[in-house]
């Protein structure tokens, strides 16, 4: 399993059931990777360029405004094929 890789099913899923995720759900995949496989995939940083690239190359993602907080909400409208 790769940081890549991790984070597609996260993005996956997330496109398969139409749920929004926040920036910190991203960082957070470095510790569920720990858990989940018994070592660390990457960094939270890692995981943050990760989603740079697969946002621009492989993914249609929306920022979304929140109100009250300086963290970003995204949404997964369709994938690029």
């Amino acid at each position: 399993m790769t940081v890549k890789q991790h984070l597609i099913n996260f993005l996956d899923y997330h496109l398969k059931h139409k749920k929004q995720f926040k920036t910190h759900d991203i960082q957070d995949l470095s510790s569920r990777g720990k858990i989940k496989y018994g070592y660390r995939l990457g960094s939270p940083g890692t995981y943050t360029r990760q989603f740079r690239y697969l946002k621009r190359d492989l993914y249609s993602i929306d920022k979304l405004k929140l109100t009250n907080s300086k963290e970003a909400l995204w949404e997964i409208r369709r994938r690029n094929d």
